[in-house]
């Protein structure tokens, strides 16, 4: 027995009825959504490194009226572009975008400057023509309607950098003011906007180290705040010779192509004091270890495993390069502020197979900072690891060091029995879990001045005590681990 609905009315249309957001509270959850003033201005230096920018301008003041702005010599947008650019969600997120478009959602100019002000105007120059379009939070709640305000151009002449705008063939000029978030709570506007801004350089330098200089074909981008161009700080640290770069790996999925890149960081002693801020800053080398998410060139993620393996001491020098396309967005859960991404399972699997591949040199350079990859020829360590059974290990003190040699070639059997035991009582008090707390810490005890003048006494020393000369000493460990500092040992003891 047929008892559904009649054919015609099967292919009725269903009643519907709009729910509109309210603006007011709509745009008010928006402004929460979790940006720090850094990410914030991220997001819009994405926006003008899109529009294929050469150079961006970040400039504030808190002196008067306290203001943000910025201005690329990008492309630029018509009056109908800019419009819909001020509109939220102006682009599909699963939609096709261009290889180098650093967008997401079409969110990103307004979410993130409206997390920071309450009145966000934006001047786009195209064609020789100049478009402007304000949302203003006041505005919205007295008219209660979803509206942008065209600016008068007598409006337009205050803003700072408009006349630089004016000077340029084409671009794009964003300015944040009534800054009722970024200003939260502030008795003195200047101090707040020094102390919110502290940090604004030193991010951007490091999310988009990448766009500071030239990379293959792509020519650098010259991004200033306030004047200061942004410094090159890059992670892996490949202009450190120390630095040791390991095969890199293709992920192939969906017809895109993920490249891995993996490298293996110097020794702290092989880092100046600058080069060892950049590899830890203030967490530390153990904390800033793992892959760094690259999406477009543009640093996402950095300093995580994905919970693949657990930070550990052995793998604190380890850092690994993952450039992903922006085709990939939808596998890696990429959030509306860009600050937070998540690899699915077909690629952690691969990323987790990679690990074994890079540990071992991480350890390696660890335990012999000196050496790259295995042991120079003639190099005698001064501690031995005894690994007694499968778990367990103990470190002893080298017998046949030159510098023990030395002393045990020359005495009697009981003295060298005696000699012997003491090195054991030694080996046996090593105070291993301060040695671990200290090395965890990533402390640096002294100048590189002072230790490139303790290595030298040192060396100076052995040559004493073993009758050797320089061109073996300097092969013997602890001397053997500093060939930075050869070449200054070379000259200084053989005045």
């Amino acid at each position: 027995m047929n008892i559904g609905l009649p054919k015609e009315a099967k292919a009725r249309t269903p009643e519907t009825i709009e729910v509109l957001p309210d603006p007011v509270s709509l745009i008010e959850s928006m402004r929460a959504v979790g940006y720090t003033t850094e990410t914030a201005v991220a997001d819009l230096i994405d926006n003008s490194i899109s529009a294929g920018s050469s150079t961006i301008q970040i400039e504030y003041d808190a002196t008067h009226d306290p203001f943000v702005s910025i201005l690329d010599d990008g492309q630029g947008m018509n009056a109908l572009e800019l419009t819909n650019a001020m509109r939220h969600g102006s682009r599909n997120p699963v939609d096709s975008r261009a290889t180098h478009d650093l967008g997401r959602f079409g969110l990103g100019l307004k979410t993130a400057s409206l997390s920071q002000c309450k009145k966000l105007t934006v001047v786009s120059k195209k064609n020789n023509e100049i478009n402007a379009r304000c949302w203003d939070l006041d505005f919205v709640k007295s008219e209660q309607r979803w509206v942008v305000v065209v600016p008068e151009i007598h409006e337009l002449q205050l803003l700072h950098l408009y006349e630089n705008l004016l000077e340029q063939e084409s671009g794009t000029l964003v300015v944040w003011q009534t800054l009722d978030k970024l200003m939260a709570g502030s008795a003195t506007p200047i101090e707040e906007m020094k102390t919110r801004m502290e940090n604004l350089h030193h991010h951007l330098s490091f999310v988009f180290h990448r766009f500071s200089k030239k990379e293959h074909s792509i020519p650098a981008i010259n991004i200033f705040v306030n004047g200061l161009k942004l410094d090159v700080l890059d992670p892996f640290l490949k202009g450190n010779s120390f630095t040791q770069p390991l095969e890199g790996q293709e992920i192939r999925i969906e017809n895109e192509s993920i490249e891995v890149q993996p490298y293996v960081l110097p020794h702290l002693s092989h880092l100046s004091s600058d080069q060892a801020q950049l590899a830890g800053g203030v967490d530390g080398l153990r904390n800033n270890q793992g892959f760094y998410i690259y999406r477009n060139r543009r640093l996402v993620i950095w300093g995580t495993w994905f919970r693949l393996i657990p930070k550990e001491e052995f793998y604190k020098l380890t850092r690994v390069q993952v450039d992903i396309p922006n085709s990939l967005d939808h596998l890696w859960s990429l959030d509306i502020k860009k600050s937070s991404a998540s690899p699915p399972d077909t690629i952690r699997n691969r990323l987790r197979d990679l690990i074994p591949h890079f540990a071992n040199v991480s350890r390696l350079t660890i335990t012999y900072p000196g050496r790259k990859h295995k042991a120079q020829s003639g190099f005698h360590p001064f501690w031995e690891r005894i690994e007694a059974s499968h778990g367990t290990f103990r470190y002893q003190i080298n017998a046949d060091h030159p510098s023990i040699k030395s002393l045990t070639d020359n005495m009697g059997k009981i003295e060298q029995k005696t000699l012997q035991h003491i090195l054991d009582l030694l080996a046996s008090a090593l105070p291993l879990e301060s040695i671990y707390s200290d090395m965890c810490s990533d402390r640096r005890s002294e100048t590189m001045s002072d230790q490139k003048a303790d290595v030298c006494e040192i060396a100076s020393k052995m040559m004493a005590v073993t009758g050797l000369p320089l061109d073996v000493v300097i092969k013997l460990d602890p001397v053997g681990r500093f060939p930075q500092y050869h070449d200054f040992i070379r000259k200084e003891l053989s005045r």
